[in-house]
């Protein structure tokens, strides 16, 4: 092996070290494995006992997660074609301020959103956690769209529009499959903001709305490294089979496209 290829191979080595390490002993802690005692199973069977206080809070945090994506999708598309479009010197300024979520820490503006539904009776309330969610996860998919419309040639909308195809059939037939890979990168992200946020789901949500993150927070403050560890595989193993399956699923529908190997 060449001297590049042992140097990349080692630093494949440390970085898969470095992020199994971390699985590896929650796994550990979540069968109580800790200064040579006896492996236990604990914490599995208390997760297995409480499955529907337990299940409630994952249900809710993937029903409000996946929500999130499609409706920050679906307030993105506009707005990110308009400035992946647009040439004007102002639509630099429009996408920065757009962008600011995401630069300013969410408490800057909790408090403000917080008083805010109060006055809206959104506050406790499943679809306030939602909007809430979305506020904060939104610039992640209008980066993501604006990059993916800019790789789209406006030949192609404008020869739909000349054969007859109307505004929703060419987004449907013509930008869509275009903007799947960058929607999937943004949607992956959101649904990530959106899942384990723990500060704006209990402010909006005032301990009402079920969350994970709300069901695993006290588990972690009162020191039961059994239990939060067993907790913190399952928040780690989600991700990962919704991102997989994501993978697999947009890869079919490409290849039935003919845009994908």
């Amino acid at each position: 092996m060449s001297r590049p290829g042992v140097l990349n191979f080692g630093v494949l080595i440390v970085v898969l070290v470095f992020f199994t390490l971390p699985v590896a002993l929650l796994v550990l802690y979540s069968l109580n494995v800790r200064y040579g005692s006896v492996p236990s199973l604990r914490a599995w069977l208390y997760l297995a006992g409480q499955y529907r206080t337990f299940g409630a809070a994952l249900v809710s945090s993937l029903a409000y997660g996946l929500s999130a994506v499609a409706l920050v999708f679906a307030a993105c598309v506009i707005p990110a074609k308009a400035i992946a479009r647009s040439s004007r010197s102002g639509t630099a300024v429009l996408e920065a301020v757009l962008l600011t979520p995401a630069l300013l820490p969410s408490i800057t503006f909790a408090i403000g959103v917080h008083q805010l539904f109060i006055r809206a009776g959104l506050v406790d309330t499943w679809l306030g956690v939602l909007l809430v969610l979305s506020f904060v996860a939104y610039p992640y998919m209008l980066r993501a769209l604006i990059a993916a419309y800019e790789s789209i040639d406006p030949a192609y909308e404008q020869c739909a529009r000349n054969l007859g195809a109307g505004m929703f059939q060419t987004f449907r037939l013509v930008e869509l499959p275009f903007l799947l890979p960058g929607a999937a990168a943004g949607g992956s992200v959101v649904f990530l903001v959106a899942f384990s946020d723990y500060f704006l789901v209990f402010l909006i949500g005032g301990g009402i709305v079920p969350a994970y993150t709300s069901y695993l927070v006290p588990f972690i403050r009162s020191a039961d490294y059994s239990i939060a560890s067993a907790l913190s595989i399952v928040f780690l193993l989600v991700p990962i089979a919704l991102f997989v399956a994501q993978d697999r699923l947009l890869t079919l529908v490409l290849r039935g496209r003919g845009m994908a190997v």
